[in-house]
């Protein structure tokens, strides 16, 4: 972008990444469900605008999660050219890596909540680490499309 400034040369950005769910406690639930569900899942989450953030009102955390969880229980994992897959596969072993790095990285600095809202999300989950709440803008899993460069 500077060294493009006042060359009249023209310049697009990729604006993508990063996108978030924000569901508000007047929201039907069962479609918030579905939309964050697909916003997540569609392509493998290999796209730009994947929503890989989910902002929740407090007054519908525990429900949106529970539904959330039971959704996510339900999803056909498998070949990507079924047309009843849910999700297929990751596009290579370099991806996935990358993914379960992100994850390592997140889950180890990220504020580590115990109130009883962690013991949701652990059940949420199924995961007995405690959850990564309150993610800082700083942190690396909050700035990178994972579905980007590897």
């Amino acid at each position: 972008m500077r060294r493009l400034a006042g060359t009249g040369k023209k310049l697009t950005l990729e604006l993508g990444g990063k996108a978030a769910n924000i569901v508000f406690d007047d929201c039907a639930l069962d479609q918030a469900v579905e939309g964050i569900v697909n916003g997540i899942y569609f392509n493998q989450g290999h796209v730009c605008c994947a929503g890989s953030r989910l902002f929740a009102q407090e007054s519908i955390y525990e429900p949106l999660v529970e539904k959330l969880k039971h959704r996510l229980e339900t999803l056909r994992v498998g070949d990507p050219l079924d047309k009843n897959t849910d999700v297929g596969a990751i596009n290579s072993r370099m991806q996935l890596d990358k993914i379960v790095e992100s994850s390592r990285r997140a889950r180890r600095r990220a504020p580590r909540s115990t109130s009883r809202r962690a013991s949701c999300r652990r059940r949420a989950t199924g995961s007995r680490r405690p959850s990564s709440r309150n993610v800082a803008q700083s942190y690396r899993i909050a700035q990178e499309e994972i579905f980007g460069r590897c």
